[in-house]
């Protein structure tokens, strides 16, 4: 294969897709299988704790794994240094996440917090060891290594760890206890792969890492804060008698969420370190940019369709019947999820360009206008909160935009001509499937089955006769599509 940029490129795209796929498939089913063992009060403990987790971690690495991604120039002893700071602040904030997990269990109301948070702090120094090989492997563009790591860690991890733990009544410690297990598993895999080689400790070279780690460090707690904030501030207003509530919107945040971590997995790294590769060639990061946002379109639209159509069955197929009243919050919070997945591909700009101090503005202006949305959810309902989250998400879209496109000189014509195509597919999908939600007296798995089903034959179909209305400029998916496939029709079809 080629070793031109475009050929590691499309490499990396197909490995690190391959992966998330496999992350998320893995995931759903682990999460369907907890749920046959865990009450809705306890899946929103488990939201809260993995949410203030997921903040301290995000400052007990400051910044040090996309510092070592996005460097131009980078030495040997300077990835030494970054993996002595890396695990000396997991130890640190281990240790300052176990003495302090009785204030926050307070703060919270919820006694139960306290052994839970002490058991997941030993997530920090598990990520302090991982951290530098895995930015390492993500540097390299070596999406493939990454993929062997999530195939081995997460089915004994998740599948093997902790489904027996649920099956012997762990309840929320079966949760916690897999995803320690699985980070443990994924650091050796990391380890063994990167062939990283430490030197003696040594914290100075390090330094010069800092100036953008520090930055990257509040624009990733506010990035963060921005997917779980809402679900963190109800948890904080809501009394413990209403924890099954708790569990019910935090249910409701993940399937939302769902679609969006896997289009961020795949910005956060190859989007991220390809155009951190070229940051200093605007028309290069012009064209990756443009085309994230074309690809995401193609993806997300046709997908939210169906998610819309088909809330419900989806709902019984991924979580469980007891969660059927996340159904009305779903649907809401769903009509968010295309902007969500460009602000992530804004994301991969504003980090590779370095532009983290104005984007940061942006949201931290999101995180006050979640946080006001969860005070309005907490007296007004949870239907409420969610038109908040989406308010809050189009005017976070329209700056994150806004920003990229001065950073590229891209217009808005060029930025919105590039969402054509996956409006075609959505209407597309829209109509292909829109007869299986008439049949209401047929099982719900066999009318989303045959909803599915439905929408991929009419998409197939669409892309058959008229390939030339899915082509944007220079981006042509059905071109990409066809260069793997080993058919000469197809081929000839698909490619101008």
């Amino acid at each position: 294969m080629s070793d031109a940029p475009e050929g590691r490129l499309a490499r990396s795209v197909s490995w690190q897709t391959l992966n998330v796929g496999f992350q998320v498939l893995f995931q759903l089913a682990f999460i369907k299988a907890l749920s046959i063992f865990l009450t809705e009060a306890e899946w929103g403990i488990i939201g809260i704790a993995l949410g203030i987790i997921g903040i301290i971690e995000i400052f007990a690495q400051l910044g040090v794994g996309p510092s070592l991604i996005q460097r131009k120039d980078l030495r040997e002893d300077q990835i030494s240094s970054a993996f002595w700071v890396s695990l000396l602040l997991g130890l640190l904030f281990g240790g300052t996440t176990y003495v302090s997990a009785p204030l926050i269990a307070e703060f919270y109301h919820r006694p139960d917090l306290t052994p839970l948070l002490r058991f997941v702090a030993l997530s920090f120094p598990l990520a302090g060891l991982a951290l530098v090989p895995r930015s390492l492997l993500i540097r390299r563009m070596d999406f493939r290594n990454l993929f062997w790591s999530s195939f081995i860690a997460m089915p004994i991890g998740n599948g093997i760890i902790g489904i027996l733990a649920a099956w012997n009544g762990w309840g929320v410690y079966a949760y916690a206890g897999a995803l320690l297990a699985q980070n443990a598993l994924l650091g050796l895999n990391y380890w063994f792969r990167s062939g990283v080689r430490i030197q003696a400790p040594s914290f100075a070279p390090a330094r010069s890492l800092f100036r953008y780690g520090a930055t990257s460090t509040v624009f990733n707690f506010l990035n963060y804060a921005a997917s779980r904030l809402d679900v963190l501030v109800l948890g904080r207003f809501l009394p413990e008698s209403r924890n099954a509530d708790q569990g019910i919107y935090d249910r409701s945040n993940y399937m939302m969420t769902l679609p969006i971590t896997v289009l961020g997995k795949l910005s956060d790294s190859v989007l991220f370190s390809s155009m951190s590769e070229v940051q200093d060639a605007r028309e290069k990061l012009r064209g990756i940019f443009l085309g994230g946002l074309y690809f995401t379109a193609c993806l997300v639209f046709p997908g939210i369709i169906l998610l819309e159509m088909f809330t419900e069955e989806f709902v019984l197929a991924l979580l469980d019947e007891k969660l059927l009243p996340t159904v009305p919050i779903i649907r809401i919070l769903y009509t968010a999820v295309f902007l969500r997945s460009w602000i992530k591909v804004c994301d991969a700009v504003v980090r590779a360009t370095d532009m983290i101090v104005s984007a940061s503005v942006v949201k931290a202006a999101f995180c006050a206008g979640l946080s006001f949305s969860a005070y309005l959810g907490y007296h007004h309902g949870f239907e409420t909160l969610a038109w908040g989250v989406v308010l809050s998400t189009m005017v976070q879209a329209v700056a994150m935009l806004a920003l990229a496109g001065y950073k590229l000189n891209t217009g808005t014509m060029d930025i919105l001509s590039t969402a054509r195509p996956g409006l075609i597919l959505g209407m597309v999908t829209l109509a292909a499937a829109f007869p299986a939600t008439l049949l209401t007296e047929l099982h719900w798995l066999l009318r989303l089955l045959v909803g599915v089903l439905s929408a991929v034959a009419g998409l197939l179909a669409w892309a058959w006769w008229f390939p030339a209305s899915l082509r944007q400029g220079p981006h042509d998916l059905l071109a990409q599509i066809a260069g793997r496939i080993p058919l000469v029709t197809v081929k000839r079809r698909w490619i101008p």
